[in-house]
């Protein structure tokens, strides 16, 4: 399950995705601007669904009673405590490294800066796109399906670092991703994928892997789009 983390105004961690909080909980403020307290007062309301918003500290104790893993992304902002990431190592890293928890951003200095306090941790770099394959501390690669290829992967192999592909959500891009060798899908059709990824652990022969790697990676431009 992949989350993503906001430093609160005291310093604590909230569980949203957004920089501001005005299309999930009509509240127009950003979750900066308001301490842990204040914010797990808010619903949040997308699709017809609707709940409070919630701390990480609960959410790590729902996902080791669902033995749940996690792919933690940390978001920044200008407004982020001086001491963000020591007091994230000094609450969290125990219980990360304990459940093989991993954690990304998009903000290299995050990267780097957890890497410093605490080696121990998988830390990913997050990248919209692909340039060239970055010379960094990163622990692993996160990157969006679209520019990401195999030369990227097999570089990125020749360190031992994995590579996660966000966002799929058509079959045959997972496919195509699982034939260039991605370590991870980020989906939000989890059922789909995992179907497909059985589908393609279970197509053991060599033939018909070359054939549906034609079909699959040979598909119109406007799959991809």
């Amino acid at each position: 399950m992949e989350i993503d983390l906001h430093e609160t105004k005291d310093k604590q961690f909230i569980v949203i995705h957004d920089d501001n909080l005005q299309k999930l909980t009509g509240v127009n403020k950003n979750p900066h601007d308001l301490t842990l307290k204040q914010l797990t007062k808010l619903t949040a309301k997308e699709n017809g669904h609707q709940a409070k918003l919630v701390s990480f500290d609960q959410y790590l104790k729902e996902a080791k009673k669902l033995n749940q893993k996690l792919l933690i992304e940390i978001k920044t902002t200008p407004n982020d405590s001086k001491k963000m990431l020591q007091t994230f190592n000094q609450k969290y890293a125990k219980t990360i490294l304990k459940n093989k928890y991993e954690v990304q951003s998009l903000d290299y200095r995050v990267v780097e800066g957890l890497h410093q306090i605490n080696p121990k941790l998988d830390v990913f770099y997050i990248q919209p796109y692909n340039f060239t394959y970055p010379r960094s501390v990163a622990d692993g690669y996160s990157m969006e399906y679209s520019t990401l290829n195999s030369d990227f992967i097999w570089q990125a192999h020749l360190q031992h670092h994995p590579v996660y592909a966000w966002t799929i959500n058509d079959e045959k891009l997972m496919k195509k991703m699982m034939y260039e060798q991605v370590d991870g899908l980020i989906t939000d059709r989890v059922k789909l994928a995992k179907k497909t990824i059985k589908e393609f652990q279970d197509d053991s022969s060599y033939v018909n892997r070359i054939l549906n790697y034609i079909t699959v990676v040979h598909m119109p431009n406007d799959l991809e789009a």
